[in-house]
């Protein structure tokens, strides 16, 4: 495999060789995950297993589940918050009013 001599390439050229070499890296990246899982999921099957069995099919880890709201507005029971992140508006101003988070709990 020729290497091109990057000290004689131009600014310009470094940066699309960049950009062909970081195709090319996930483009090898994903074929040879492919072709691991082919050979783990044959492994598994030999040993009478089905692959999902041994790792599991948590795809995405904990990003994006759902959780249950902690607390409704009185008078809007669209309005809710799950207890995480920023508070809302709407709650925020009511406990500017003096009355307490609990008050609002489902």
């Amino acid at each position: 495999m020729a290497t091109p001599n990057v000290d004689k390439l131009s600014y310009r050229e470094l940066m699309e060789l960049e950009a062909k070499i970081a195709v090319a890296i996930e483009s090898k990246r994903q074929a040879e995950k492919a072709n691991l899982k082919l050979k783990m999921a044959e492994m598994a099957a030999d040993s009478g297993f089905n692959l999902d069995d041994l790792i599991g099919t948590n795809k995405g880890g904990r990003k994006g589940g759902k959780v249950a709201p902690k607390y409704r507005h009185p008078q809007d029971p669209t309005r809710t918050w799950t207890g995480r992140g920023r508070q809302p508006l709407w709650l925020v101003a009511e406990l500017k009013k003096g009355k307490k988070l609990e008050s609002f709990a489902i």
